[in-house]
């Protein structure tokens, strides 16, 4: 269970161009399922994520998971807890040109100090379930923007993370390809994971696979229920 308490985020601030991304937020995100947290762009979906995840800290409130504070710990501490518990899909994809897929895909794992052999054929294994198998060996750079964003997939799971976070995972993608990835996210979830979405995208929080959706605007939490189950989408 993730718990925030009172959580603001600022940027620059003191300065003449403070910004407050986030305002006085209060959630409690149960394991399991999709939440989808929308908004339109500046809404601060992204910088919620990124607390979450331990990428930033809040400038004030408390950030809990599983009941251990994590918006006090020291980074070493909270580099391994990022690295055990999280998983991240961002939105550029963030995959690194000149490595293969199947290299792109292991890099998470390498700190963890995994046997080379398990972790090789552990990366192939997810791209083989990503339907990527053939194309373990080519150089990311040779990838579709659908095949991009599923061995983008692949490596935020490879250390199997309890917490899945995926920044806008559709934003670059054309519908039939969002439904696709919004498949392997459901199919994710149905397995256990907790799956974090930020989006502004209707495909996305209308889908039928969405348990709970959160909306944001100017950094405040304006709405937050179970997700509507009519006219929506099937994650198909």
């Amino acid at each position: 269970m993730i718990e925030l308490i009172a959580v603001n985020k600022v940027f620059h601030q003191n300065q003449p161009n403070e910004c407050w991304a986030l305002r006085e937020i209060s959630l409690t995100l149960e394991r399991g399922g999709i939440t989808v947290f929308r908004g339109p762009s500046g809404s601060g979906k992204t910088t919620l994520l990124t607390l979450i995840g331990g990428l930033a800290r809040p400038t004030s409130g408390r950030i809990t998971l599983d009941g251990r504070l994590l918006s006090n710990l020291p980074e070493r501490f909270l580099t391994e807890i990022r690295r055990h518990q999280f998983g991240f899909v961002f939105q550029q994809f963030n995959l690194i040109r000149g490595l293969s897929v199947l290299e792109n895909v292991m890099l998470p794992a390498y700190p963890l100090g995994r046997p080379h052999r398990e972790l090789v054929n552990a990366a192939q294994e997810l791209l083989n379930r990503f339907g990527l198998g053939a194309k373990a060996a080519s150089p990311v750079e040779w990838l579709s923007g659908g095949e991009a964003q599923r061995t983008a997939l692949a490596r935020a799971l490879i250390n199997n993370p309890a917490v899945l976070i995926a920044d806008e995972p559709t934003a670059n993608l054309d519908s039939a390809l969002s439904r696709e990835v919004l498949a392997l996210l459901n199919e994710l979830a149905a397995q256990g994971q907790t799956v974090l979405i930020s989006s502004h995208d209707p495909l996305v929080f209308e889908a039928a696979c969405v348990n709970r959706v959160i909306e944001l605007h100017d950094g405040r939490l304006v709405a937050d229920s179970p997700a509507s189950r009519e006219r929506r989408d099937p994650c198909l």
